[in-house]
């Protein structure tokens, strides 16, 4: 595993030691652009900011992060504002750890981060899916709609969608969104 870490505090080798007796491989970074354009692997890395004090930046670094390359991210400093907080725990992707954490936990402290970490994925999946089944039903309800404008019934107008599915080999949402990209005609 590799522990990418940007370190702003004094004393860098309690966390250098605890990452080699690990046999962590651990990648320093002296400044978050630097850090940035790293090529994350996003298997196996995990991202350790160190900063005496929680900024805008740092918050818009992780923001990116989780957009486009989403790993596990740990993160400690000794001062942070509480709506920098709460937008960093917003994701679940992040283990906040307040002040200046003790390295010897650092195995214990990656385990808690991959968990949490795991889990938020989980739920953005999940929620990713019902957010497309909802849309589904949405273009299926509207289909339904345009076909009751031209006379049919509620169970009709499905049945029609239905089988016009089975006919054409489609699923019903696919159906439902032909008939809803369709001008109609009223």
């Amino acid at each position: 595993m590799r522990i990418l870490n940007l370190y702003d505090m004094t004393d860098h080798e309690p966390l250098l030691n605890s990452a080699i007796n690990r046999n962590h491989e651990l990648i320093k970074f002296n400044t978050l652009s630097e850090l940035e354009r790293f090529s994350l692997k996003t298997d196996s890395d995990i991202v350790l900011l160190c900063v005496d004090s929680m900024t805008a930046m740092h918050v818009q670094f992780i923001e990116r992060v989780m957009m486009f390359a989403a790993v596990p991210l740990i993160i400690t400093s000794r001062r942070a504002e509480p709506s920098q907080i709460a937008a960093l725990l917003q994701c679940g992707r992040v283990t906040y750890i307040p002040q200046q954490f003790n390295f010897a936990r650092l195995d214990k402290i990656i385990e808690l981060a991959l968990i949490r970490f795991k889990t938020a994925n989980q739920l953005h999946n999940k929620l990713a899916e019902l957010e497309r089944s909802l849309e589904e039903q949405k273009q299926v309800r509207v289909a339904k709609h345009q076909l009751q404008h031209i006379g049919l019934s509620e169970q009709d107008a499905h049945k029609a969608l239905q089988q016009q599915a089975m006919s054409s080999g489609l699923r019903l949402t696919e159906v439902a969104t032909q008939l809803g990209n369709q001008p109609s005609s009223r």
